[in-house]
């Protein structure tokens, strides 16, 4: 069995909880990747830590399990 067709069994099989914890994890990696980035300087430079943070964790990932 694939990889593709294994995650889409397993999509079928735990269906709302996978895509919950996918969206997490999601959302996590998009946060620390802005975190790193050349943007979050600018970010703090401007708004200050904590409203950056703030705006941060407004950022979410989104998963659509259509596409």
């Amino acid at each position: 069995m694939g990889k593709g067709k294994r995650l889409r069994s397993n999509r079928r099989r735990n269906g709302p909880e996978f895509l919950e914890r996918a969206r997490e994890l999601l959302t996590r990696n998009f946060q620390n990747e802005i975190r790193h980035s050349e943007l979050w300087p600018q970010m703090v430079a401007q708004f200050g830590e904590a409203k950056a943070e703030e705006l941060l964790k407004e950022c979410k990932g989104e998963l659509r399990p259509d596409v």
